[in-house]
């Protein structure tokens, strides 16, 4: 759990891929269209509530972790900083929140609360998505870290999305990310992030509520006393 919900502090910096092109002419016609849109649902989304589920698949040993929680979403504007929690109700009950730059993650079942900085997370080789790609950030700034490649139109969980192929334009622990961004609210519906060592995650949202009214109260985590702090995990 440790590990996977690494990833998901350091890549969930971003917060928010038949055929495998459409011919050389229409593919950056569409790709544009689609790219449009996801930046005027980002434009309009204020706030989100979703499911989430989360499976890490271990290629080495061939073992896929399953975890589910409960999202709440809060994109910066203006001064307001963005804001990210996600509530896991099983396996764990693990915490883990995110307002700007800084970073919660608090771990009732061994009493302890990792906290600090997004930058100082993701030095030690942790990697990951501390902004779930193409849900926090706007979609010029996914095109300048990504080479982005329309792969196809295709229904998962009930919905049609449109799958899209991101390869980072410099190093990091991903070779590549899957989004597939759903074609009535052009928001993210699901990621799959390919390490470097074979590993993947899965990140999928369901059920998911926009605009909602989220306090921001909300993504304040209440830490007991006695509990141990670190800032290194």
């Amino acid at each position: 759990m440790r590990r996977s919900l690494l990833v998901l502090v350091s890549a969930l910096a971003l917060i928010l891929t038949g055929a495998r092109h459409a011919d050389a002419i229409a593919a950056p016609q569409i790709l544009t269209g689609i790219l449009n849109k996801m930046e005027r649902a980002h434009q309009d989304l204020k706030s989100m509530k979703a499911e989430l589920i989360q499976q890490k698949t271990n290629t080495q040993i061939g073992i896929t972790d399953n975890e589910f929680g409960q999202m709440i979403y809060k994109p910066a504007s203006g001064k307001d900083k963005g804001k990210l929690r996600i509530d896991y109700v099983k396996p764990s009950k693990d915490t883990i929140a995110m307002v700007g730059e800084q970073v919660i993650y608090y771990q009732p079942r061994i009493n302890q609360v990792f906290k600090s900085s997004i930058a100082k997370a993701s030095k030690g080789k942790v990697g990951g998505y501390a902004q779930l790609v193409g849900l926090d950030g706007s979609v010029k700034s996914i095109a300048g870290n990504y080479n982005i490649e329309f792969v196809r139109d295709e229904q998962i969980n009930g919905q049609m999305t449109t799958l899209l192929r991101l390869v980072p334009k410099s190093g990091g622990q991903f070779t590549r990310i899957e989004l597939w961004v759903n074609q009535q609210s052009w928001l993210p519906a699901q990621w799959k992030m390919y390490e470097r060592n074979g590993d993947h995650t899965v990140v999928t949202l369901k059920n998911m509520q926009v605009n909602a009214n989220i306090p921001d109260a909300a993504f304040n985590v209440k830490i007991p006393g006695g509990t141990k702090v670190v800032d290194k995990i």
